[in-house]
């Protein structure tokens, strides 16, 4: 997409996060919230949501993604 000059944006981010999601690759939502820090990503109300519900049935997945533990954002 960037390479077309269509730069992504919060929606775009969150389409392909909640993708992730509901498709159970978790692994790799992390590896692209990875790609994309930095760059001012903020989840919506639906992939919250969402990531909370999957967190809730398996909480060893918030170890997966760096970005949610309060280490990191000292």
């Amino acid at each position: 997409m960037e390479d077309n000059g269509c730069f992504a944006d919060d929606v775009t981010y969150n389409v392909i996060v909640q993708g992730f999601m509901r498709c159970s690759k978790i692994s790799k939502m992390a590896t692209f919230m990875k790609k994309i820090a930095g760059r001012g990503f903020s989840f919506d109300s639906t992939t919250a949501e969402l990531l909370v519900n999957i967190i809730k049935e398996n909480p060893s997945l918030i170890d997966m993604i760096p970005e949610l533990h309060s280490e990191s954002k000292k």
